[in-house]
């Protein structure tokens, strides 16, 4: 039996001969004959399949999406394979375990899975219970802290984290040691669990294609770790395409700036970090010519030539799909210039500003889509915009129109101000739904509407291109307790 290596050519029987005598009386034919050659058949195509532990299928989960396209008209059903160690191979009706690579062409009515598994293959691994790298259904990425051996200090130096996977398991080979090590983990010598020296974090049931930096940043993004990290996993990364980064500590760092740079295929980057030196990132932005999807979070851009520099290399971002705009008085005070440098973004697909406009901004943001911009927008976020009043939501509903693929206006505010709408508002808001064609969303929290204005709401959605689809999101959502006068 073969469970690491090349799987052995024995022949197999899938088929129960004890029944066969009386099934050809029945239908007078020679079904063991016709048996026979179906077994050799199928004895062929084993022949030429790849043999071998196959640790792309280590996961349950995964194993079971490959039964999307089984034939659903069989006896066992893809969950009861998936849990038995087998995923569907494509050849055929044929199924393939992930340890042993038994296969299988036919299902039994019989027998379960899990028992003609043991039958044909006793010694398979998984089966007994060994540790083969097997990712049950539920099982968690995030593992309970361990005590690092020998402590913190001795993991300072990358090659001594290195040094700690000399058993790293076979079937986590697809996860590099090396590049885990740069990321900052241990391995803590239990299964393919890896834990970081700084935050203490653990994680593990590894699978191929895992980036370990960005899954320590995604579980543990409060982690602060040394700043050479990110550049020497960049360094080893000429192909990078999502950089995202959320610990505080490295954005004030300016080689990881330096080194970003190189990186010319980047597709995505965010950044959400509190401490950010937006000027070595703003010098750097134009280079990423590939560049569709940039989030910067809740970034301080602490002046305004920052700021106007940032807006101004907008523009040159050509192929961007998606922009999330942070917050801060830096930016709010070239709102007006961003919008104009996005109107130039003919991909943009999703535009958010979060707590950066007024009522001057917001509107440009209207007469540049009526004079022909955001042609292909999907996504138009304006929630938490504190400064624009309702004249100015009032204003903008009115100008709005030619988003022929706007999906998606979230207008949700959290204001404890100027609660009551007025019902110019909601009329001047009801004729801007009309005039988007494909919306299906509206979000509109924190808008305090009385009866009478969910009337109009309502009676733009039953009219609407999209009113089987269109959907409003409403919720009066305050930040302190309301005195209720009369």
């Amino acid at each position: 039996m073969a469970t690491h290596g090349e799987a052995s050519e024995e022949r197999i029987s899938e088929i129960d001969y004890e029944f066969l005598p009386e099934l050809s009386a029945l239908l007078g034919v020679d079904a063991v004959q016709f048996a026979k050659s179906l077994e050799e058949e199928d004895h062929q195509e084993r022949v030429k399949m790849k043999k071998g532990f196959n640790s792309h299928m280590r996961s349950e989960a995964k194993r079971l999406k490959t039964f999307v396209t089984y034939d659903t008209f069989r006896s066992w059903t893809p969950q009861e394979m998936a849990a038995a160690g087998f995923y569907f191979t494509g050849v055929k009706l044929g199924v393939q375990c992930f340890c042993c690579s038994l296969i299988l062409f036919g299902t039994s009515l019989r027998k379960t899975p899990v028992e003609n598994h043991r039958r044909l293959r006793p010694g398979c691994e998984f089966l007994l219970g060994k540790d083969v790298g097997n990712i049950g259904k539920y099982d968690i990425r995030v593992k309970s802290p361990e005590k690092l051996r020998g402590g913190k200090a001795r993991y300072q130096e990358e090659e001594a984290r290195l040094e700690s996977f000399e058993n790293w398991p076979f079937y986590a080979h697809g996860t590099s040691p090396r590049v885990l090590s740069a990321a900052g983990f241990v391995f803590t010598g239990k299964r393919d669990t890896v834990q970081c020296f700084s935050c203490g974090g653990c994680l593990g049931n590894w699978e191929e294609g895992d980036d370990p930096w960005k899954e320590h940043a995604k579980w543990f993004p409060n982690s602060e770790y040394p700043s050479s990290f990110p550049v020497k996993l960049i360094q080893n990364s000429p192909n990078l395409q999502v950089f995202y980064l959320k610990c505080d500590f490295f954005l004030n760092c300016e080689s990881l700036m330096t080194v970003l740079a190189s990186c010319k295929k980047l597709r995505e980057i965010e950044f959400s970090g509190r401490c950010f030196e937006a000027m070595p990132f703003v010098t750097i932005l134009p280079n990423f010519v590939a560049l569709k999807i940039l989030k910067l979070g809740s970034q301080q851009f602490p002046d305004k030539e920052t700021s106007e520099k940032f807006a101004q290399a907008l523009g040159s971002l050509r192929n961007l799909e998606e922009l999330l705009l942070p917050s801060g008085d830096g930016i709010h005070h070239v709102a007006k210039l961003i919008v104009r440098q996005c109107l130039q973004l003919r991909c943009l697909r999703v535009l958010a500003f979060h707590y950066t406009l007024d009522d001057d901004s917001v509107m440009e943001i209207a007469k540049g889509a009526t004079s022909g911009g955001f042609q292909k927008l999907e996504t138009l976020d304006l929630s938490m915009n504190h400064k624009i009043t309702e004249e100015g939501y009032r204003h903008f509903f009115q100008a709005l129109d030619n988003l022929p693929n706007l999906q998606m206006l979230n207008i949700s505010r959290h204001l404890p101000e100027s609660i009551q709408v007025q019902a110019t508002t909601v009329k001047a808001l009801g004729q801007c739904v009309s005039r988007l064609p494909s919306l299906t969303i509206l979000q509109m929290f924190s808008w305090l509407l009385d009866e009478e204005d969910m009337k109009v709401i309502n009676a733009v959605k039953e009219r609407h291109p999209q009113s089987r689809r269109l959907t409003v999101f409403w919720k009066w959502i305050v930040p302190f307790s309301p005195v209720i006068q009369k």
